[in-house]
């Protein structure tokens, strides 16, 4: 449903957002080894971050990446807009572009509820509460 955008995008923020703590800066092959994401794809991931204000960075030999004020409260679905667009939630999920609830396609009620329910979790969690998990052992963001 989501893009590997997306995916790469709340890994690695989360990842920042565990290891950048107390001025620490995360290098881009540190995250890309850590989390098995291609090099060059996560540079383009993580200047749209930065760019979105998610993460911010510094260049240089000293450089890196490092969570801001804004890092632990914002929400996924804030991501999700960043890497996949404000209209993920508002496609058909047969791909027809006439498709609402007037006219709807065969998936139309049932697709609405799941999208409408992932919209609803992506709103309510944020990257400071995966991080949190992930420093809890309850969830992983690599194998």
């Amino acid at each position: 449903m989501f893009s590997k955008t997306f995916g790469y995008a709340i890994r690695a923020a989360a990842y920042v957002a565990i290891h950048g703590k107390e001025g620490q800066r995360v290098g881009l092959h540190d995250i890309s080894d850590a989390l098995d994401i291609p090099h060059h794809f996560l540079g383009k991931v993580m200047q749209d971050l930065v760019r979105h204000g998610v993460l911010d960075s510094i260049k240089g030999p000293n450089g890196g990446f490092f969570p801001n004020a804004h890092t632990a409260g914002m929400p996924l679905v804030e991501i999700l807009k960043i890497t996949d667009g404000s209209l993920v939630f508002d496609q058909c999920a047969l791909n027809i572009k006439r498709c609402n609830a007037e006219h709807p396609c065969p998936l139309h009620h049932e697709f609405a509820v799941c999208r409408n329910g992932m919209l609803l979790h992506l709103s309510g969690k944020t990257i400071g509460q995966m991080a949190a998990g992930v420093e809890a052992g309850e969830w992983y963001l690599a194998r």
